[in-house]
C-alpha cells in the first residue's frame, strides 16, 4: 500500500483521494491473501463496488461508527512527506490519505505523526532534542480538536496521547539503558498506531548511538531495524515505519552492501528503477534544493517544473 500512495501521486501528480483509494482496493483484489485485517478487507470490497460514491465512507463505518485506529495509515504514508514539503501540506493529505481506511483519530493522527517524522528527518541534521520537541509541539496541535479528544476519551486514553508518548520518549532517551519490558510497557508493540508508531521514532532516535546488544559493523539504519524486531509483536510494520524515518535521515549511504547475514537492502525493492520503487524510505533530500531535485529526477522527470503545491 505504500507503493500505491505514491503510484497514485506520480499519476496524478498531487493528492487524489479517489485515484488512491482505487489503488488501495485494486492492490487487495490482486492479492488478497497477504493477511489484510478483516475490517480493513470490508472496506476495500466496499471501494470496489460500483456504488461507491462517496471513497472515506466505508472506513467512517468501520467498527460501529467509531473508525479503526490501527497503524496500516502511518506504516504507508512516508511517500506524502517525499512530495509535500510544507509541513502543513504533510499534516492535511497524511492525514486524508489514512482516512481512506482509518477514520478514528487515533489511526489518522499516527500517520500524521510518522508523516511529520519522515518530514523532519529529510530536513538533516536534527538533534534527538530537536526532533522531539518539534514533533510534540506538531502533536499538541493537532491532537487538540474536539474529535481527538473524544476519540482517546472514548477509549479510555489520556487527553493528547501522542503526544505524551513522544514525552515518554524523550524522558528514555535521558537514561543510559532502558529495559525493553518498559519500551513495550509505555510504547507498546501492537497493531494500533498509538501502539506502534512512537516505538517506532523511539527506535529511531535511540538508534542514533551505539547499542551494547547490536554489533557495531550494522550502521544506525540497520541497528533502528533490529531493534524493532528485538521487540517482537507487529515487528514489520513497526520496523518498516523506523526504517522509512532512517532511510530519510541517512539516505542512501547507509543502504551499501549489508553484512553477512543481513539481505540486500535493495532486494526489498523491484529491481528495475522506475520511480514508483522510491518511496520515501531511500532518500534524503533534506534542503529544499536537494527535495526539488529528487522530485525532478525521480517523481516528476517527465515535467519541466513542479506543481505549485509540490515546491
Amino acid at each position: 500500500m505504500s507503493r500505491s500512495v505514491v503510484q497514485s501521486l506520480l499519476a496524478k501528480q498531487e493528492f487524489d483521494e479517489v485515484d488512491m483509494a482505487r489503488r488501495f482496493a485494486e492492490e487487495y483484489k490482486k492479492e488478497p491473501n497477504r493477511g489484510y485485517g478483516m475490517g480493513v478487507v470490508t472496506v476495500f470490497k466496499k471501494l470496489l463496488s460500483p456504488k461507491c460514491s462517496d471513497v472515506f465512507e466505508p472506513a467512517r463505518a468501520q467498527f460501529n461508527g467509531k473508525g479503526s485506529y490501527g497503524n496500516g495509515g502511518a506504516m504507508r504514508v512516508a511517500g506524502i512527506s517525499l512530495v509535500y514539503s510544507d509541513i502543513q501540506d504533510v499534516k492535511k493529505f497524511a492525514k486524508l490519505s489514512a482516512e481512506l481506511t482509518h477514520s478514528n483519530s487515533l489511526g489518522y493522527n499516527g500517520a500524521i505523526l510518522q508523516a511529520l517524522a519522515v518530514h523532519l528527518a529529510l530536513q538533516g541534521e536534527l538533534s534527538r532534542e530537536s526532533f522531539l520537541e518539534q514533533l510534540i509541539g506538531h502533536m499538541e496541535d493537532v491532537e487538540a480538536d474536539d474529535k481527538s479528544l473524544a476519540d482517546a476519551r472514548a477509549l479510555g486514553f489520556e487527553d493528547l496521547p501522542f503526544s505524551r508518548r513522544l514525552k515518554k520518549i524523550k524522558e528514555f532517551l535521558e537514561l543510559s539503558t532502558v529495559p525493553k519490558s518498559d519500551v513495550l510497557y509505555e510504547l507498546g508493540n501492537g497493531v494500533a498506531a498509538l501502539r506502534s508508531v512512537p516505538t517506532a521514532i523511539y527506535s529511531f532516535l535511540r538508534s542514533m548511538g551505539s547499542d551494547p546488544d547490536i554489533p557495531d559493523h550494522y550502521n544506525n539504519l540497520q541497528r533502528a531495524i533490529i531493534y524493532c524486531i528485538s521487540l517482537g509483536g507487529d515487528t514489520d510494520t513497526i520496523a518498516t515505519m523506523a526504517g522509512a524515518i532512517a532511510g530519510a535521515y541517512y539516505g542512501e549511504e547507509q543502504e551499501s552492501e549489508p553484512p553477512d547475514g543481513f539481505t540486500r537492502w535493495g532486494s526489498l525493492f523491484k529491481k528495475n528503477n522506475k520511480p514508483e520503487t522510491l518511496d520515501g524510505k531511500r532518500h534524503k533530500c533534506g534542503s529544499s534544493e536537494k527535495r526539488k531535485k529528487y522530485q525532478h529526477e525521480h517523481l516528476f522527470p517527465e515535467t519541466e517544473t513542479l506543481r505549485a503545491s509540490c515546491p
